[in-house]
């Protein structure tokens, strides 16, 4: 990603100045595509052998290879669509307060090295290292703000009364993700951050990101903690615990033990929560029909002229700033549920149909990154039509540990344990949702074998495994082009939006991730470290050494469409698996 730091200069309390569009790029062709004959119209086969693409596999996005003709090898573009510029828009910073000797107070110094131990994110220390180069200090604190716990957000708790004024939070939010609810304060010769207007934090546009709570320095901003409730779940008899893992965990919950980051601790994890009790299962398998799903859709678009291009659904920030920022773009957004919530939706029918449990009897936990997803899964989207939810429980990846940490467990010493069967099969494909613009490389994997019966390559679409913000790629399989765009950071994602309200955007299929670097940069992730680099290594790693690279190879996943969900995008799918989301705007301060 691209920042652009700035000097900055004190302001109100009002929001961030808006980003102007930009320049607008050649539209994008409406595929034309032939109506299908199948029984159930645009969905992605299930076949016994990988299948051979004729024409009622999947209809052409532009001219089809002949059908005479072997289908081609899938081929990438070498130049990619041109990325829209991008440009931070103007924000707020306390002008510095010059000490009258030049020296730096007991409590600058304290702040500052409070600041460089969290040693998170680099512009965490450099916001700090900038105020005391130009010989800023503080007033010493007298008094508290007026009020000190804000508990009202779903994902995280603010206790401002152990804030050191640090700006932190301010810069996280205001310029990396490009949100701003927060700004600095001074109050009886104390400086503080707080939102703007002072309002609950539920009040506000927070998109529940958790970017914030990860460069706090001294705790004032942390999770909303769900491990009591956990705890209390896993020790009552009457309830069935049944966890979730998200695919990044497996690849960074060790660092919490002193592991390497980027290692693969899948198996310990299996371990893990079948010591604490319970069945354990993969969101990795539910990313699989996420892409059988979110395929299929695509394609029904296509076909039905629905609106285009589509846009992922998996990230809950993403949803939520869409929601206040741009609702009338809702319709680009695919109605698929996220892995997590699919997975809930499938525990909730799926495993307790095939376990005779009954729904009522279960508590499921999910363990994620992210701490959006909390505020995802109490979302009233999320809950059936008895008012029941699909994921009771949210704990990120920091309070997973803390719980093992609990019950004496020693993580890294743990043997290699099983996932249970029936939803604990997975591809590399899922495992790659992790990372930013995996969603798209797992997609084009699918496209690729359905069109030509080969697989692409693991890594064939390089663009989309680089660190940037914004990256896009064109591919060209069996004589189909799609333009792809992967976004990751909240902040980076305007101009695109823009561009698409303008008609003019170039894109097929879009992916965004709320945090930098995708689910491996989440607010819920470990921070001992924090090597994105390792982590997003990891992933990719992992995807090679499992035995299925695409979602069609999973066994488990077919079997539960054979025996359950019939086809993708039919009827109980759609029931289970899909929701709508409905506009925000001018509902937050």
């Amino acid at each position: 990603m691209n920042l652009i730091h700035r000097r900055r200069t004190i302001r109100s309390s009002q929001g961030a100045q808006p980003v102007q569009p930009a320049a607008p790029a050649a539209r994008v062709a409406q595929p034309v595509v032939p109506a299908p004959s199948e029984q159930q119209p645009g969905a992605l086969a299930l076949p016994e052998q990988r299948p051979v693409p004729p024409a009622q596999s999947v209809a052409p996005v532009q001219s089809a290879a002949p059908a005479s003709a072997p289908p081609p090898a899938p081929t990438v573009q070498t130049t990619p669509p041109a990325a829209p510029s991008r440009q931070l828009a103007p924000s707020g910073q306390p002008a510095p307060h010059a000490a009258p000797d030049g020296e730096i107070s007991r409590r600058d110094f304290l702040k500052l090295a409070a600041t460089g131990l969290a040693g998170i994110t680099t512009f965490g220390l450099l916001s700090a290292l900038y105020r005391h180069v130009e010989a800023a200090t503080l007033p010493p604190a007298a008094a508290e703000p007026a009020s000190s716990i804000d508990d009202s957000s779903p994902s995280i708790t603010r206790d401002m009364s152990k804030c050191i004024g640090c700006g932190n939070c301010v810069s996280a939010c205001e310029n990396v993700q490009r949100i701003g609810v927060y700004q600095l304060y001074q109050k009886d010769g104390r400086q503080y951050s707080n939102t703007k207007g002072e309002i609950p934090l539920a009040q506000t546009r927070c998109i529940n990101c958790g970017q914030c709570v990860k460069v706090c320095p001294v705790g004032a901003l942390a999770e909303k903690d769900s491990i009591a409730e956990a705890l209390a779940a896993i020790d009552d008899p009457a309830k069935t615990v049944v966890w979730q893992i998200a695919p990044s965990v497996h690849n960074m919950l060790g660092e919490e033990f002193g592991l390497r980051s980027g290692a693969d601790v899948t198996r310990k994890i299996a371990t893990a929560m079948k010591m604490l009790g319970g069945y354990a299962f993969h969101t990795d398998f539910a990313a699989d029909v996420t892409i059988m799903e979110e395929g299929t859709e695509f394609i029904r678009r296509l076909r039905g002229g629905g609106a285009f291009p589509m846009i992922t659904s998996c990230c809950p920030g993403w949803i939520k700033y869409v929601e206040m920022h741009y609702p009338d773009l809702l319709p680009h957004v695919s109605s698929c549920k996220s892995p997590q919530q699919m997975l809930g939706a499938l525990v909730k029918s799926y495993f307790a149909q095939k376990s005779g449990i009954p729904a009522s009897g279960i508590f499921h936990i999910s363990v994620m990154p992210c701490t959006a997803k909390k505020f995802e899964c109490a979302r009233p989207e999320m809950e059936d039509s008895r008012g029941a939810r699909d994921v009771d429980l949210v704990l990120t990846a920091r309070e997973f540990a803390k719980i093992l940490r609990s019950k004496n467990i020693a993580f890294g010493s743990l043997p290699n344990g099983e996932f249970d069967s029936l939803m604990g099969e997975a591809s590399g494909a899922a495992r790659i949702f992790g990372a930013s613009g995996g969603v798209m490389e797992a997609s084009l994997r699918a496209v690729s074998l359905l069109l030509t019966n080969s697989d692409l390559p693991p890594g064939a679409v390089g663009t989309l495994r680089t660190k940037d913000g914004f990256k896009s790629a064109s591919v060209t399989i069996a004589g189909n082009v799609f333009n792809f765009a992967a976004i990751n950071g909240i902040g980076n994602i305007r101009d695109t939006m823009d561009q698409l309200r303008a008609g003019s955007c170039p894109y097929h299929f879009i992916e965004v991730m709320s945090c930098p670097g995708g689910c491996i940069g989440g607010g819920g992730a470990p921070l001992h470290t924090e090597d994105m680099d390792r982590r997003q290594q990891g992933l990719y790693r992992s995807d090679v050494l499992l035995k299925n690279t695409v979602c069609l190879e999973n066994s488990e996943m077919r079997s539960m469409y054979a025996e359950f969900l019939g086809q993708p995008c039919g009827p109980l799918s759609e029931e289970l698996l899909h929701t709508r989301y409905e506009s925000r705007a001018g509902t937050f301060s």
